[in-house]
């Protein structure tokens, strides 16, 4: 979990997913997934609450479980 506060609001980003997702520039299936950002406050959030992810830490977290990219084969 991760909180990012801006201005008097602060946001909060259940998972690695979830903040790569409201972090990343407004997409329909992000909107249809109920993932996108609900305001441009809490997409600024994100960007920031993701640059602080340290990269060793987002290689190591699986976003879609290798169960789930297996079933697709």
């Amino acid at each position: 979990m991760c909180r990012m506060p801006v201005g008097q609001d602060t946001h909060v980003f259940a998972d690695l997913a979830t903040l790569m997702a409201r972090a990343s520039p407004l997409r329909s299936g992000d909107l249809l997934a109920g993932l996108a950002a609900a305001s441009a406050a809490q997409r600024v959030a994100a960007q920031f609450a993701l640059a602080d992810v340290p990269l060793k830490d987002s290689l190591n977290r699986a976003v879609v479980p290798y169960e789930a990219m297996k079933s697709r084969g």
